[in-house]
């Protein structure tokens, strides 16, 4: 269950015709399955909650902004990479 003003990733991925979205809550299992995606020969983009798109050359500027928006409640010192 999502509590409340949880962020939400959306992972929008086509290959071959199909195109599939998948919904993540952190922004590092975004980024992972993403990736995997990609490598898979998918065109993927990521989009979070704000709206902001993130195509695959700007994964990791995703990850920056927003590994330390998605949890604001938790501090640097509690959190484990």
């Amino acid at each position: 269950m999502y509590s409340v003003g949880a962020m939400t990733f959306s992972i929008h991925a086509s290959k071959n015709g199909q195109s599939v979205v998948t919904v993540r809550i952190s922004p590092e299992t975004t980024f992972d399955k993403a990736r995997r995606l990609e490598n898979l020969g998918w065109q993927v983009h990521i989009t979070d909650s704000a709206g902001r798109q993130f195509g695959v050359s700007e994964f990791y500027r995703f990850l920056c902004i927003n590994r330390d928006t998605a949890f604001p409640e938790i501090t640097v010192q509690e959190r484990q990479y």
